[in-house]
């Protein structure tokens, strides 16, 4: 096949997509609905571990640490714990500050007094975990060390920080593998309905001599040029929607919420991947669809 008859399959491809533009409609209306589905859901998948993550880092391990402990090993034992991967930071907290911090929590005289004239709190290290599914390694590296007299880790937080990660690890990975699946069965129905209707002009072109390759071109043709405008339409509704979403969230929440949106997925840092993973989505539907569909109908 040379260059020629290249350059017409493929502007013949791209004809059909515009004689056809009923059937092109509804197969581009389709495919960019099913891109939007398992895209939102990646997204929503991805900001929900986000924000398992950012409510992790806010709860906190505490090293409470023996008395008369030299300010040199205490060094020690905080670059021992923040060498950890898991670690976003640790602070030390002598018994002044502890004391501090204790007077500004509680509303006390009478303790306050007592506690000033003998100050029994211990010093510590807090410690601010970014993983608190890998928080036992953290608490392993405390509770080896000849300065900590205990370690309080918040138990139920951890317990279900790692369950809500797990659960929505699978169930979003279930989702998009089942919204992936459906979508391929829907675009590949709707385009051999596109197909059916145009069986009698492919059963024209082979009893003229056409070989398969010439008749099944302009349709691989015109399944890429439907995923391409798929992808763009989904690309543009998805960034419109969620950058309006994005500003209704940071604009309208309680401090708190605001606080928790600022693990939110900036789509400027995904965009790219977005429009990519949409191109090759949308075309890889696009043609694997129209390849199936015409397969029956070259049997001619």
């Amino acid at each position: 096949m040379n260059v020629n008859s290249l350059k017409y399959l493929f502007f013949e491809g791209l004809k059909n997509v515009i004689k056809n533009k009923l059937m092109a409609l509804a197969s581009i209306g389709v495919l960019t609905a099913c891109l939007l589905a398992v895209g939102c859901s990646i997204l929503v998948t991805g900001n929900i571990n986000n924000m398992v993550v950012y409510v992790g880092e806010q709860s906190t391990m505490v090293a409470f640490l023996k008395n008369d402990v030299e300010q040199a090993d205490v060094d020690c034992l905080i670059d021992s714990i923040e060498s950890n991967d898991s670690v976003k930071d640790a602070e030390y907290v002598s018994k002044e500050q502890a004391l501090l911090n204790y007077s500004k929590r509680v509303n006390s005289d009478s303790a306050i007094k007592t506690l000033s004239e003998e100050n029994i709190l211990p010093a510590s290290v807090n410690v601010h975990i970014k993983d608190m599914a890998k928080v036992d390694d953290v608490v392993q590296i405390a509770q080896n060390s000849s300065l900590v007299e205990h370690v309080s880790v918040p138990t139920n937080v951890t317990n279900m920080i790692k369950e809500l990660g797990r659960t929505v690890g699978w169930f979003g990975t279930a989702v998009v593998l089942a919204l992936i699946l459906t979508s391929l069965v829907i675009i590949s129905n709707t385009i051999r309905a596109t197909v059916f209707a145009r069986r009698r002009e492919i059963a024209i072109m082979k009893q003229v001599g056409a070989t398969d390759n010439f008749v099944r071109l302009p349709f691989l043709v015109e399944g890429m040029a439907i995923g391409v405008i798929s992808a763009i339409v989904a690309f543009v509704m998805i960034f419109v929607g969620y950058e309006a979403i994005s500003v209704i969230l940071t604009e309208n929440s309680s401090a708190f919420l605001k606080s928790m949106f600022s693990s939110w997925i900036r789509f400027g840092s995904v965009g790219l991947l977005v429009v990519f993973g949409f191109l090759f989505g949308g075309i890889l539907a696009g043609v694997a669809g129209s390849l199936i569909s015409v397969r029956k109908y070259l049997s001619v």
